[in-house]
């Protein structure tokens, strides 16, 4: 991850409204706690 990619990034948040920014977290933390949720059951379930 090189420079070029903070910059696109900072160019995205610059464009986008508060409240896509805040979906766009929103939908990170939802699919973080879903893979840590389905994963948890797989390795508990025989």
């Amino acid at each position: 991850m090189g420079l070029g990619l903070g910059n696109k990034l900072q160019h995205w948040l610059d464009g986008q409204g508060l409240g896509t920014i805040i979906a766009a977290v929103l939908a990170v933390i939802v699919t973080l706690s879903l893979i840590l949720v389905v994963g948890g059951y797989w390795l508990v379930t025989p």
